[in-house]
């Protein structure tokens, strides 16, 4: 049934073609030509009676002569003029692999073959064409990819289009994820959005900056951008997109600030040790100064100088902190060893003042990923600090828990206490307590809780502290626990990064 309707289609395709009708018009026409003329001598030799039936027949013949002449040269007209609209067809839709199927060495067949060729060239051209375009294209990818700047492509319906290494790692997100996204949905952060925004609905090619604060997920420290967008158009004013680049300002930030906290640090934290040696230098040059007052001079000028080390000293361990150019060296340890180690090397501190210290801490405790002489230093700050802001004959306790997502070290004291509305300020650099006069008679730099509050962070804790006034305060040290924080720490390449 199928070959018949084949055969069927077949035959009447050339039915439905105009050559085929003009062709049996123009054949059945010259027939009846000749017909008439062979009709006028036979007129006269043969009846009227015979004549018309067999003018009738000759009609009927022509007639049939037309339809297969004309049938027989549409097929072969037909078919080649219908592989070349086929053909011509599929080359209109890109198609470039479609050929002619006509094998004669008639004008057809040569035009067929040209036909052919043609569509070669074309597809050879289509390839290089588009070869070139996938170059370019990865040859953009990779420039973008390597810009050490951020950038982010978005549309005129703020989805995201593209963006590159470092936008995905500053705003934890993988070029995955923003496929058909809204930019909404993958960053939070308001200046951000509101500048793309104003792009997108703005008529201006370029924006003001904006700066913005993020932080990345393998990395302890915040970084600031700066963020400028600018609008990507047609020549007839068409919005294409909007192209956003952030520049990592964190390290020109760094040094502005440390600019000027070097200039307050010198103006005031430095000027009065400063001021203290030159007096009593000046004092010991005095030929007629008693024995005990140059050894009473001597031993401020010393205190004054070991205060202006340790002021200078802990200023620039900060610096290097914040500015990236000191890493931890994390390892697995136990954390109780190095509370046992600080308190036993550091007792003294305490027994001058009969002040009682105990270390509470459980039988077994994970152990934490920390750097050993970073984690020293902060347990050596909590626990002079906690002797220094103490009277005497009081008491220190130092408890170690462990819990579900931390290890916990706590350093409770029985001292002064710290004013409700210092606590918020009680980690910012240079700051002391002030309304209480004992504590103002203590000296102190103003930077070890600042820098403890560094380091902590820098490990992935955490530092919260409780006080009541002439009741004692307590400083709690939030570590997490060794398991799953090796994976987390930073590579030899992101530590680069941050130095960079």
């Amino acid at each position: 049934m199928k070959v018949d309707s084949m055969k069927i289609n077949g035959f009447k395709a050339p039915l439905k073609s105009k050559i085929v009708r003009k062709l049996f018009l123009f054949t059945f026409s010259a027939l009846s030509i000749a017909v008439l003329i062979m009709a006028i001598p036979l007129y006269r030799n043969v009846s009227p009676i015979h004549f018309y039936p067999l003018l009738a027949a000759f009609f009927l013949l022509a007639l049939v002569l037309a339809f297969a002449v004309s049938f027989l040269l549409s097929r072969a007209l037909t078919n080649p003029i219908s592989e070349f609209t086929k053909s011509a067809t599929e080359i209109a839709r890109g198609n470039f692999d479609h050929k002619i199927r006509i094998s004669s060495d008639d004008e057809l067949g040569r035009l067929a073959r040209l036909f052919n060729y043609m569509t070669t060239e074309l597809r050879r051209l289509d390839n290089m064409n588009l070869a070139q375009i996938i170059a370019e294209r990865n040859k953009t990818q990779t420039i973008l990819r390597n810009i050490a700047d951020g950038v982010i492509v978005t549309d005129p319906r703020s989805r995201i289009l593209l963006l590159n290494t470092y936008a995905e790692r500053w705003f934890n997100i993988s070029e995955k994820e923003i496929s058909e996204h809204p930019l909404s949905e993958l960053i939070r952060e308001p200046k951000l959005l509101q500048l793309i925004a104003e792009a997108t609905s703005r008529r201006k090619s370029l924006l003001p900056s904006v700066e913005i604060t993020t932080k990345a997920k393998d990395e302890w420290k915040p970084r600031i951008l700066q963020a400028r967008a600018a609008r990507v158009q047609q020549e007839n004013g068409e919005l294409i997109g909007i192209v956003t680049v952030l520049r990592d300002v964190t390290q020109q930030k760094e040094i502005d600030r440390m600019k000027t906290e070097l200039v307050s640090m010198v103006a005031h934290e430095l000027r009065s040790p400063l001021t203290s040696i030159s007096g009593f230098s000046e004092l010991l040059l005095d030929e007629d100064i008693s024995r005990e007052n140059s050894v009473e001079y001597a031993s401020i000028i010393l205190k004054e100088a070991s205060r202006l080390s340790e002021l200078i000293n802990k200023f620039l361990d900060i610096s290097r902190i914040e500015s990236g150019r000191i890493q931890p060296k994390k390892v697995e340890h136990d954390i109780t060893e190095t509370i046992y180690m600080v308190v036993g090397n550091n007792s003294y501190i305490a027994v001058k003042k009969n002040i009682k210290v105990e270390v509470q801490a459980p039988p077994e405790l994970s152990k934490v990923y920390a750097d050993v002489g970073m984690m020293e230093q902060v347990f050596l700050n909590l626990f002079s600090n906690a002797v220094k802001y103490s009277p005497d004959n009081t008491r220190i306790d130092i408890l170690i828990q462990e819990l579900p997502e931390a290890v916990v070290v706590r350093v409770r004291d029985q001292g002064y206490g710290i004013p409700p509305e210092a606590l918020e300020k009680i980690f910012d650099k240079f700051y002391r307590v002030s309304d209480n006069e004992k504590v103002r008679e203590i000296q102190g730099t103003g930077l070890g809780l600042n820098l403890v509050k560094q380091i902590v962070e820098m490990h992935n804790g955490r530092i919260e502290v409780e006080s009541e006034m002439n009741r004692g305060s307590v400083f709690s040290v939030f570590l997490p626990p060794a398991s799953g924080q090796a994976e987390a720490s930073l590579s030899e390449k992101d530590t680069e990064e941050m130095i960079r």
